[in-house]
C-alpha cells in the first residue's frame, strides 16, 4: 500500500504541471481576498484537504468496486482486465497532456460548467469561512484525466484503504504546482509549463504501456501455463 501511495504521489508530481491549467484559476481565487503568505498558504490547505477528502472518498469506492470483482470466482479476469484499464486509463492521461483532446471529455467537462459556476461562484462571491474546504471538495469530482487514471489504478489495487490511499497520493502529488500558482499568479510562463506538461505526458504514456504490457504478458503466460496443464496427459504406474 505505502508504494502504491508513493507511485501516485510521484507520478501525480510530475504531471502536476497539467493541474494549473486545469485547477490553477481556483488556486488563484482562493488567495484574492489578501496578499499575507500566511493566509494563501492557508487557504490553500484547506482547498487541498478537501480535494483529498473527495479523492479518498472517490478511491475508496473504487477499491471497493475492484475487490468484489476479483473476489468472484467466476470472474478470474478481473485484476487482469482492471490492470489492462489502468494502464490505458493512464497512457490516456498522458495523450492528454501532449495536446490530444477527447470528444467526451470535453462534453462532460460542457455539462459539469453549468453546476459547478451555481455552486462555487457564490462561495468565491461571498468567501464564507471555511469556504476553500468546501471548494476543494468540489473540485475533486471535476473531470480530469489524472483523477480517472488515479480511480483505475484504486479499482486495481483491489481493497478500499489502498483505493483510498493511492487518490490520497495522487492529491498530494498536486498539491506543489497549485501552491506555487496560487503564490506566483500566472508569472510562469505558458511555454515552460506546455513543455513541462509534454514531457510529463510523455512519463505518463510510458508507465501506462509498462502496465498494459506487464498484464498482457502475465494473462499469456497463465493462460499458457493453463493449457499445458490442461493438455498433457497424466501418467499412470504400471501394475
Amino acid at each position: 500500500m505505502t508504494t502504491s501511495f508513493a507511485v501516485a504521489l510521484a507520478l501525480t508530481f510530475a504531471a502536476s504541471v497539467h493541474c494549473i491549467g486545469m485547477c490553477g484559476g481556483f488556486a488563484i481565487a482562493m488567495s484574492a481576498s489578501g496578499s499575507a503568505a500566511w493566509k494563501i498558504l492557508g487557504h490553500q490547505c484547506l482547498m487541498q484537504l478537501g480535494k483529498a477528502s473527495s479523492y479518498a472518498f472517490l478511491g475508496a469506492l473504487a477499491g471497493a468496486f475492484g475487490a468484489a470483482l476479483q473476489g468472484n470466482k467466476a470472474l478470474g479476469w478481473a485484476p487482469m482486465a482492471l490492470g489492462i484499464l489502468a494502464g490505458i486509463a493512464m497512457a490516456a492521461a498522458g495523450l492528454t497532456m501532449l495536446g490530444l483532446t477527447w470528444k467526451r471529455r470535453n462534453r462532460a467537462a460542457a455539462l459539469v460548467a453549468p453546476f459547478w459556476s451555481r455552486f462555487v461562484a457564490p462561495l468565491l462571491e461571498k468567501r464564507p469561512p471555511g469556504f476553500p474546504l468546501v471548494v476543494g471538495m468540489a473540485m475533486g469530482f471535476l473531470p480530469c484525466g489524472l483523477v480517472y487514471a488515479g480511480l483505475a489504478g484504486a479499482a486495481a489495487s483491489g481493497s478500499a484503504p489502498a483505493g483510498a490511499t493511492i487518490m490520497a497520493g495522487v492529491a498530494l502529488g498536486t498539491v506543489p504546482a497549485l501552491t506555487a500558482t496560487a503564490l506566483v499568479g500566472t508569472a510562469i510562463a505558458p511555454w515552460f509549463r506546455t513543455g513541462l506538461a509534454r514531457i510529463a505526458g510523455l512519463v505518463l504514456i510510458a508507465v501506462g504501456v509498462m502496465m498494459l504490457y506487464r498484464n498482457v504478458t502475465g494473462a499469456q503466460m497463465r493462460h499458457d501455463a493453463h493449457t499445458g496443464a490442461s493438455t498433457v496427459p497424466a501418467c499412470h504406474g504400471t501394475k
